[in-house]
């Protein structure tokens, strides 16, 4: 009787033990550290640039346009080069231009030299006409030979010839004109190439442009990767930033445990410090791959551990530190919970 009591008192105590193991083991499933913090931004440019005066510091809280450092750079050689393009293309079409009108003169030169051609053929050919009607009358006494009887064609000479002399007016006048365009030297392109010309020398003497970095928003500077005076390339980062409260906790948890947490999943996020000052946050990523735990977050610093990436969003309005460690309660908390701390209702972050 006594071997049965104590069989069942050995069995008894065994459930228990493993039950405490088992609750322990439960209570590693849902219970991990983290980091509070948000992503930082980097901000950079898509041309080199050179730093002036820097006005922040690495902590520094700042506020929406505040300016974080003074920048200059100089104007694009591609900007500059394309002015110089556009004088050369106008000045070929100045050469242009003026080709145009040479060769309008030498056109009008060879019309006017037709034209007095068949006029003065034409006057030569009634002169002709009347040397020879007056041949016929030279040795014939008895018929009156008057220059009545050739005015027609004397007519039609002086008219020939008032023609001649208002065709020489005329083409004289036109190539005149040409003439006094290409010796006063006003050209069409002349307005755009003093433009042109204009706002080179303006640039040439602004090529240097002076800008100033500010905030993008109320936010923390976070690390100045430059310094004074100095060239940074294309693409470098000048400064991170970051707002003020943290909107993300990043956890591990043990690779043996990863199961246990899923997309969606809810956390009650607590300060280590204080763990009135809490909020709730939802799943919203999981590490692809087992990496190494931070050592600040296991529980033997000197022993390695693995395990799985967790990211948890949190609402802005919380009182967390940027990296401050925090406890990742695995939960699923009751709508309207008052926080101790701030008394109003923790944000309930869970996705539908």
């Amino acid at each position: 009787m006594r071997y049965i009591n104590l069989f069942y008192l050995f069995a008894i105590l065994s459930a228990v033990l493993l039950w405490k193991v088992n609750d322990a083991y439960e209570q590693e499933v849902v219970l991990f550290h983290g980091f509070a913090e948000n992503k930082e931004t980097q901000i950079n440019f898509n041309y080199p640039t050179a730093v002036g005066k820097i006005h922040v510091s690495p902590g520094q809280l700042v506020k929406k346009g505040e300016p974080l450092c003074d920048l200059y750079r100089i104007k694009a050689k591609e900007v500059l080069d394309d002015q110089q393009f556009k004088i050369q293309e106008l000045n070929a079409k100045q050469k242009i231009w003026r080709a145009d009108k040479d060769g309008e003169i030498k056109i009008l030169e060879r019309q006017k030299e037709l034209k007095l051609e068949r006029l003065d053929a034409d006057i030569r050919k009634l002169r002709e006409e009347i040397a020879f009607q007056e041949s016929l009358y030279k040795d014939l006494k008895t018929i009156d030979n008057s220059s009545s009887n050739y005015q027609p064609l004397s007519d039609k000479i002086a008219t020939l010839e008032k023609e001649r002399s208002m065709q020489i007016a005329a083409f004289d006048e036109k190539v005149s004109l040409i003439r006094n365009e290409l010796e006063i030297g006003i050209t069409p392109y002349d307005v755009e190439l003093s433009r042109i010309r204009a706002e080179g020398v303006f640039k040439e003497e602004n090529k240097i442009i002076h800008d100033q970095l500010v905030a993008p928003s109320d936010g923390v500077i976070g690390n100045i990767h430059c310094k004074e005076e100095e060239h940074i390339p294309s693409f470098e980062t000048l400064i991170t930033f970051y707002e003020p409260n943290p909107t993300l906790v990043k956890g591990y948890v043990h690779e043996n445990l990863i199961v246990h947490v899923s997309l969606k999943d809810s956390f009650m996020i607590s300060s280590i410090k204080d763990e009135r000052v809490s909020c709730y946050g939802t799943v919203t990523g999981l590490g692809s791959r087992i990496v190494e735990i931070p050592e600040r977050l296991r529980k033997m610093p000197d022993l390695k551990t693995y395990g799985r990436e967790v990211l948890v969003q949190i609402p802005a309005t919380n009182n967390f530190l940027q990296k401050e460690k925090v406890i990742l309660k695995h939960v699923n908390p009751p709508k309207g919970l008052k926080d101790v701390i701030r008394k109003k209702p923790l944000v309930d972050l869970k996705l539908e």
